[in-house]
């Protein structure tokens, strides 16, 4: 007789059967509670999102009115509304009307708390929204979720209806509000500093937040102490650089206009080095410096009232930024080329080994069973003759093994790196008149494929350079890892050659540095006539995302 199951039971009846569950309640609650639990911390960060949305909000209008000069009452640079733009540009579009529900009691307490009167401030609220969704709008319909800053498309886009657009059509009704409100005079004036004001904003904030909130832990977390350092570097000299071009009411600097493009050179730094969101960071500071000092009546310009030199500073550095948008948007997009072509390589190395394997391969077998065969039934005449045609068919077949090995390693994924270089250097060695010795120091972590065959085709490429250019008698690879990387040596004793005379084509030199710039690292060859040539290949563990040896 079955035991009844423990707890209460559900019944479940249709009109011909009754259905008979057991029903454990601690199972019950536990599952109810867990639910709950996890709905209730969904709703607490909702909460909390929308909470510091609102404070960031209520901030940055904050910032707004301090960059607002006495005399008129357009600001000079205007946050908020690149703030709205940029959040809708990380969020799900049925979160948008949350967000404006959230920011309006912090946008009417930061307005009413300045002065502004209610209708103003409410106009305005409707301007700062409308640019806002608009911009969203049409950016995302037109990307169709596509990178937005890391192709020239994506910034195009961006720049025509998150930066043109939407401020040029809001701009009527915001002066219109100014000027019906009685706030402020001279619609045209209005329009203009109105326009260029959230021109700039947009130019410079979107973009920095939008990349910070995709990419900046990522950075955060992978960057390399060497990689800090030069942030920190470019940090003190971008605010050094805008403060002395920026910052002197007289002497020589008041006399000297051309101060204004001193910034250039470390804007082109941080596009180099650091992409677009460096880029866009270092302009962030550099404008925010430059509108600072103009309306203060600082700043290198010898001629012309504050209103005027805080326009010259808005178109200017407008001029200057949609350029080093498209420049470090074109260099991303000429890296991510370069990454494909380098995996359409492989991919087509990998197709040619898989048919060599196993259709050339294949057929050679069935060659050598038939002339096996056919030796066994010949005369002794022609025995001689189909033997040693047997053994030729068997050099190709094993010709044509290496040949689909040497194209792409297919057990380098089963063994590892470690076993797949040892394998690789006793081939050489068992073929070659080379002595090679390979050093492993410490066991590997699982490494990622990409990087497993970075790695082999950097000592692949190597050693087939030593084979066929040094006339070295012996070589070295040793493969080591510590706490924060792993790194490849490969040593022989050859005739080198002049480093500077192969920068970046011959022997192979422009294929391995641009295989480790694609998993993050680094590369350095050393050599020079008769004292033999060292390859370091150096890759940094938190770039690849791999636990660490302790």
């Amino acid at each position: 007789m079955a035991s009844r199951p423990r707890g209460w039971c559900l019944y479940m009846a249709t009109p011909r059967v009754i259905f008979r569950f057991p029903l454990d309640l601690a199972a019950l609650r536990r599952a109810t509670a867990e639910t709950y639990n996890n709905a209730s911390a969904k709703s607490a960060f909702r909460i909390g999102a929308l909470l510091l949305l609102a404070i960031i909000y209520y901030a940055a209008t904050k910032v707004g009115f301090a960059f607002t000069p006495a005399e008129r009452p357009i600001s000079t640079f205007w946050p908020p509304n690149a703030l709205l733009l940029a959040t809708f540009l990380l969020a799900p579009r049925r979160m948008w009307w949350i967000f404006l529900l959230a920011v309006l009691p912090a946008h009417l307490i930061v307005q009413l708390q300045a002065g502004v009167p209610l209708a103003t401030a409410l106009g305005w609220f409707v301007g700062n929204t409308a640019e806002a969704l608009i911009g969203a709008s049409c950016i995302s319909y037109f990307t169709n979720q596509a990178p937005l800053f890391e192709s020239v498309r994506g910034v195009t886009i961006f720049l025509v209806f998150g930066v043109l657009l939407a401020p040029l059509a809001t701009s009527f009704l915001d002066a219109a509000i100014v000027l019906g409100t009685g706030w402020g005079s001279h619609y045209w004036a209005l329009w203009s500093a109105r326009l260029f004001t959230n021109m700039i904003a947009e130019l410079v904030i979107v973009p920095t937040v939008v990349l910070f909130g995709l990419n900046g832990l990522s950075w955060i977390r992978k960057a390399s102490p060497s990689q800090y350092a030069e942030a920190g570097l470019l940090a003190v000299g971008t605010v050094s650089i805008g403060i002395f071009a920026f910052g002197g009411a007289g002497g020589w600097r008041g006399n000297t206009p051309a101060l204004i493009f001193i910034p250039l050179p470390f804007l082109l730094w941080a596009a180099v080095r650091f992409g677009s969101g460096g880029m866009h960071a270092s302009l962030l500071t550099i404008a925010v410096i430059s509108i600072w000092n103009a309306m203060h009546g600082n700043d290198p310009f010898t001629t012309g009232t504050r209103g005027e030199s805080v326009l010259t500073l808005q178109i200017f550095l407008c001029t200057i930024a949609v350029p080093l948008m498209l420049l470090s948007a074109f260099m991303l997009e000429l890296r991510q080329s370069t990454s494909k072509v380098v995996e359409a390589q492989e991919e087509e190395r990998r197709r040619i080994a898989r048919e060599l394997h196993d259709d050339v391969c294949q057929q050679l077998t069935l060659v050598q069973l038939e002339l096996e065969e056919l030796r066994d039934e010949s005369g002794t005449a022609s025995k001689p003759r189909v033997g040693r045609l047997y053994e030729q068919v068997a050099d190709v077949f094993k010709t044509t093994r290496e040949i689909s090995h040497g194209l792409h390693p297919a057990n380098l994924a089963h063994i590892g790196i470690d076993a797949a270089l040892r394998n690789l250097c006793l081939d050489i060695r068992a073929e070659k008149p080379l002595g090679i010795n390979f050093i492993s120091e410490i066991s590997l972590p699982q490494l990622p494929n990409n990087v497993s065959l970075c790695l082999y085709r950097i000592a692949q490429t190597a050693l087939q350079n030593v084979v066929k250019h040094s006339h070295a008698r012996s070589a070295t690879v040793t493969l080591t890892v510590n706490k924060e990387r792993v790194c490849l040596h490969i040593v022989d004793d050859g005739v080198g050659f002049v480093v500077e005379h192969h920068p970046t084509t011959g022997l192979g030199l422009a294929s391995m540095r641009e295989r480790v710039r694609l998993v993050g690292g680094k590369i350095e060859v050393i050599s020079a006539p008769m004292r033999g040539t060292t390859i370091e290949a150096s890759l940094p563990l938190r770039e690849l995302n791999v636990p660490r040896p302790v």
